[in-house]
């Protein structure tokens, strides 16, 4: 195991030793479990909305042109570079 330090507010720390008490483990263990637990549930978070692509539309009245007629579009085009 890798030692490091980390800053937790004390009543987070309160709450992991009491539950470390709870399950007879060491505090440094108890953290790695919810740790990875919380890690987990991360994971799994990310990967359901990872593909989930939402394009918002809207509506916008009819076409002020008729999208068939593609010298009517270009003309629409040209005149709003103007």
């Amino acid at each position: 195991m890798t030692r490091t330090t980390i800053s937790l507010h004390e009543s987070t720390l309160i709450k992991v030793k009491a539950l470390s008490r709870q399950e007879h483990s060491t505090l440094g263990e108890t953290i790695t479990e919810l740790l990875n637990l919380g890690l987990e549930r991360k994971r799994a978070q990310m990967k359901k909305t990872k593909n989930k692509f939402v394009l918002n539309t809207f509506a916008m009245g009819t076409p002020k042109v008729s999208l068939e007629d593609k010298e009517a579009v270009y003309s629409i085009l040209d005149e709003s570079d103007q």
